[in-house]
């Protein structure tokens, strides 16, 4: 029996890559590897799951510039049967139907991309690795802003060799197959 595979994309979000969002997500390679990753996950009949973090929507209502900036990016918008889960605490797993949605279904693979490098992506990441999945880390299709003194770029490349260490198989998207 072959193993089964499911595309996780996290926080891959209108207000990430506008005009007005961090150059290093907004003029980036993410997007464009994450519609490439998406674009083979379906056509191979893989699962796809899209994280995005929850947020207070009777603050901010449907509509509104925050509501908007939520929302995912059109270029990776989800098809009626792939599923939406909302993450809390910057952790796909925690406190979401994630990990049962993977499980019910024998997922024992995930492949990761999304933003933010530093935070979302390492934390699933590491979480999915401590629940037993084999995890696949796309190196290029995961971003960041600038943290601090680093620059995005940096910090993605930094959690490459991070996470390779321990926790993820981190592969280019070229090199990624369901």
């Amino acid at each position: 029996m072959s193993e089964k595979t499911a595309l996780i994309l996290i926080d891959l979000l209108a207000g990430a890559f506008g005009a007005d969002a961090p150059k290093t997500c907004a003029g980036g390679s993410v997007l464009p590897n994450a519609r490439l990753l998406l674009d083979r996950a379906r056509e191979a009949g893989a699962r796809v799951i899209h994280v995005v973090e929850d947020f207070d929507e009777a603050k901010y209502p449907p509509g509104s510039a925050v509501w908007n900036a939520y929302q995912i990016h059109t270029d990776v918008a989800p098809l009626a049967a792939e599923s939406i889960v909302r993450q809390q605490r910057y952790d796909a797993f925690c406190r979401s139907s994630l990990h049962e949605l993977l499980s019910g279904e024998r997922v024992s693979a995930v492949v990761i991309c999304g933003i933010s490098s530093a935070w979302c992506v390492d934390t699933a990441v590491r979480r999915a690795y401590g629940l037993g999945y084999r995890v696949i880390l796309a190196a290029d299709a995961h971003g960041s802003s600038d943290v601090g003194e680093l620059p995005g770029p940096q910090v993605a490349r930094h959690h490459n060799e991070v996470l390779a260490a321990c926790f993820a198989e981190v592969r280019l998207v070229s090199e990624i197959v369901f």
